[in-house]
């Protein structure tokens, strides 16, 4: 499975081994956090010293050094990575948007380029612990790994299968059957979880009478459940989803097999994919890093930027449904200075208007616009956000990408309209031509 990337990965390690220091830049989100603290704790391990940063694109600006290592990021930027003066590695997952030229030392450790589809079958942070396990013996990143796949709402299938074997082979990741859901008592779980999203936030007497109806202690704590309880529970939910406006592959992509973590400080890998994904939400990327660092003195902080960030955005599910625009071929909606768009996105495509792409804009203070575009994976058959994203985005002079399921774009304020018509029209344009 890996032997493609390995050829790559073996390449970097060549690179790594001219250096004593590594300058890391990757993603603000689960899977970038998660590679980070994977590839830095590698290094780590084998001698390195590291300096880690956190961006949401690489047109933030990157401080150049003699190794500048790439996690979740770089595939999509081949202008930026092509003017360095530095030695390269990138470790993505993203479709590389075009040609690298560099000037100097480089590796490209991307599933793409091994015929691996990156949008499903590996996250960034499984690529990462294919750098990590040719480095040393790092087979306990597996469940580090395990972060990103979850985070990025990625198939347990492929590559991603692949890693999580190893770590089950190692003792590392425990594999039980069940449901992916959060850590706590049945009652907060179903009204905080995003993932699945059941709308229970703020609907106290609906929940009551969903416990009551299908005979569920609220009290009990999900993770203590015996496998006759979890399978009560796990039909409520199945019943609650289908009567909502869902994809109806949703259910399929939490249920089955759950995953329990034996070296990381929070068990449930659902629970700390969701606590890391909340710490870059809030721009708080070093707490995330210091968990998956294994650093006990940022648990408690992690809790709690989860929980705050978590009701933030079941507030704004709730505040900005009604607000939504439909267009011929998608749905959007308009927000400034709003949360984060990636997880609202991912609810109104997946949950609530799972018929039709949705994008999320977030016009900010200063002008700037940050576009979250979300289908689910039937459309994605037919559509390609990253396409649609890139070339929507470069038409009024900014710039977009991702995956055919999950993409964005930053770009200007006074750039709106022009570019909503165009995603919609590319959009159109796949749907007819599929």
């Amino acid at each position: 499975m890996f032997e493609m990337l390995r050829v790559e990965a073996k390449k970097a390690i060549e690179i790594i081994e001219k250096h004593e220091f590594a300058r890391i830049y990757t993603h603000y989100d689960a899977d970038g956090i998660s590679s980070g603290a994977i590839v830095a704790l590698a290094l780590m391990r084998h001698g390195k010293s590291v300096h880690v940063s956190f961006l949401s694109g690489l047109n933030e600006g990157v401080e150049e050094d003699e190794l500048v290592i790439f996690a979740d990021m770089g595939s999509g930027y081949p202008d930026i990575l092509s003017s360095l003066e530095s030695d390269i590695i990138v470790v993505d997952h993203h479709f590389p948007a075009g040609r690298i030229e560099p000037k100097r030392n480089f590796a490209h450790i991307n599933p793409h380029l091994a015929g691996i589809d990156g949008s499903f079958e590996l996250s960034a942070s499984g690529t990462a612990y294919v750098l990590a396990e040719e480095i040393g013996n790092n087979r306990d990143l597996s469940s580090t790994a395990l972060v990103g796949i979850i985070g990025d709402k990625q198939k347990i299938t492929g590559g991603n299968l692949e890693v999580i074997r190893r770590g089950v082979d190692s003792g590392c990741i425990e594999e039980r059957d069940g449901i992916r859901l959060i850590s706590g008592k049945i009652r907060d779980v179903l009204r905080l979880s995003l993932e699945p999203y059941l709308d229970f936030y703020s609907k106290e007497d609906e929940l009551d009478d969903f416990l009551d109806r299908f005979g569920i202690d609220g009290d009990r704590e999900v993770d203590e459940l015996t496998r006759d309880e979890e399978r009560k529970l796990a039909n409520a939910i199945a019943i609650r989803i289908l009567k909502m406006n869902s994809y109806p592959g949703v259910f399929e992509d939490i249920s089955g097999r759950k995953f329990y973590l034996r070296d990381e400080l929070i068990k449930n890998a659902v629970m700390l994919s969701e606590v890391i994904n909340a710490t870059g939400r809030k721009a708080s990327q070093s707490v995330g890093f210091g968990i998956c660092m294994r650093d006990e003195g940022y648990l408690d902080r992690g809790y709690e930027l989860w929980r705050k960030f978590t009701e933030e955005v079941h507030q704004e599910i709730e505040k900005r449904r009604d607000q939504v625009t439909e267009g011929e071929c998608v749905r959007y909606l308009i927000m400034e200075n709003g949360t984060s768009t990636g997880p609202i996105a991912s609810v109104f495509s997946r949950y609530l208007f799972s018929d039709k792409p949705f994008v999320a804009l977030n016009i900010k203070r200063d002008g700037r616009v940050k576009v979250s575009a979300r289908c689910n994976r039937g459309l994605a058959d037919k559509i390609d956000l990253s396409e649609v994203m890139r070339r929507s985005a470069e038409k009024v002079g900014g710039r977009g990408g991702g995956h055919v399921v999950a993409a964005g774009a930053n770009i200007n304020a006074e750039s709106v309209d022009e570019f909503l018509r165009e995603v919609d029209r590319l959009c159109c344009i796949h749907l007819s031509s599929s």
